[in-house]
């Protein structure tokens, strides 16, 4: 950080980020019969798809294209 203080800090504005492309990936839970998933907590939830998503990514060449969580 080059700024002496976050006064002096530009904040990125949305015109600085890039595109972003978003994909819904709806996997019903197999372990209750209305295939509902618990949704707590919402700061720490994506840090477990992240995750498995990049494991997926890394196996895809054997095949891998689902994880079901928890993994």
């Amino acid at each position: 950080m080059l700024s002496a203080t976050f006064m002096d800090y530009a904040m990125p504005r949305a015109d600085a980020f890039p595109a972003f492309t978003t994909e819904i990936s709806e996997v019903p839970s197999t372990t209750n019969p209305l295939g509902l998933r618990g949704g707590g907590e919402g700061g720490t939830t994506p840090a477990l798809g992240a995750v498995v998503n990049a494991i997926v990514e890394a196996l895809a060449e054997l095949g891998v294209e689902h994880i079901e969580m928890p993994a």
